[in-house]
């Protein structure tokens, strides 16, 4: 396999190629922006596995350099409508600055990356390690989508299901939005990933799991979880799982009430870590709600800003312009709304619905 890295500027093409590559796929970051379309019929000419981008193409004072990163984009993407098993990941590279300052404000580009990384955080090994998880499972993935595609494969294929836990699995829609790609590569990907895998639903993260748990999300006793509940077969494998690890909802909860006899949610977060540790041998601490600095809540959830545990009580209905029937309604705890967390991530606004209540918290009515 082999990336690319395309910058205007010459040392971060090097020093950010570097950063990105990995032994199964190296980044080549020899191209500079020149005039687009040949730009881009030198990168196809080449089949690439993987492409990034930084967003400001237009920074440095070259000849041809009169666009952004998005507007490349664009024109990779409709190059290979009609050739989609040479369809590829496009990633975005760029400044914390460019991302948030005007990759953010362009709506129009933001269907065309799969993903966006930020070039100063490349330096820590943590992120790095996961950019390089992800990127990988994006070119391999995207691989899998085409052959799929390609031989008519179902949902289940893609979601390494068989046909008797798909039909228990609550997806409905899903596999009509999967028909609606028409076979393109891309967006058949873009659904998976905004859908499925970056959306609590059927799959849950990591922080989504220790909420089902009622368990703190220290990172030691989370990655014991997880790999606990792997290896008793409750996690994804289909597209994009090795980069996303993902456990499904259906298996953990009634894997849950076999064990425990009674829904998870009908127990304090308390509760549920005494019975498990009890039960699974694994020591597990019990989340603390942030709001009432207490264990004996019903957490349900984690919270869209601070991803903790987080009860529905204790918290606040968000605008959901694109609630599919499996995903859940994303929720803010009062914690993050009172200190103003929302201000981080100006597409969340609170639900009409809650409006008043948010008002209550904010005079004082609602207090801890």
């Amino acid at each position: 396999m082999i990336g690319f890295f395309i910058d205007d500027n010459a040392e971060d093409r090097i020093r950010i190629a570097r950063l990105l590559e990995q032994k199964e796929l190296p980044i080549n970051g020899s191209f500079e922006p020149v005039d687009p379309i040949k730009l881009r019929d030198a990168i196809l000419a080449e089949k690439p596995d993987l492409v990034a981008l930084d967003f400001r193409l237009d920074d440095e004072d070259l000849a041809e350099n009169n666009y952004k990163g998005g507007a490349l984009a664009q024109i990779f993407r409709e190059a290979l409508l009609e050739t989609p098993a040479l369809d590829f990941p496009i990633v975005l590279v760029s400044t914390e600055e460019n991302i948030k300052q005007i990759y953010s404000i362009d709506k129009t580009s933001h269907d065309l990356f799969d993903q966006k990384y930020m070039k100063g955080q490349l330096r820590d090994r943590v992120y790095r390690a996961t950019c390089h998880r992800e990127i990988l499972s994006l070119a391999k993935g995207y691989k899998r989508i085409a052959a799929a595609l390609e031989a008519g494969s179902g949902v289940g294929n893609l979601l390494s299901l068989d046909d008797d836990e798909l039909e228990i699995v609550p997806l409905h829609g899903f596999a009509t939005d999967l028909r609606n790609c028409n076979s393109v590569t891309h967006v058949a990907a873009r659904m998976l990933l905004r859908q499925l895998i970056e959306r609590a639903g059927p799959l849950l993260s990591d922080k989504e799991v220790a909420a089902r748990l009622g368990i703190a999300t220290e990172r030691a006793q989370l990655e014991r979880t997880m790999a606990y509940m792997f290896d008793a077969g409750f996690g994804y494998e289909g597209v994009f799982g090795d980069g996303w690890p993902r456990i499904w909802r259906h298996r953990l909860e009634a894997w849950a009430k076999d064990l425990l006899k009674e829904p998870l949610t009908s127990l304090s977060g308390a509760e549920r870590a005494n019975r498990l540790t009890e039960a699974i041998g694994l020591q597990l601490q019990p989340a603390v709600s942030k709001w009432t600095n207490s264990s004996d809540e019903l957490f349900a959830f984690a919270c869209t800003t601070c991803r903790e545990p987080t009860e529905r009580r204790n918290s606040l209905s968000l605008y959901d312009k694109y609630l599919l029937p499996y995903s859940e309604k994303k929720r803010i705890c009062f914690d993050c709304f009172i200190r103003g967390e929302m201000e981080r991530f100006p597409q969340l606004a609170v639900d009409e619905g809650d409006i008043e209540v948010a008002e209550d918290i904010r005079e004082g009515r609602i207090t801890r």
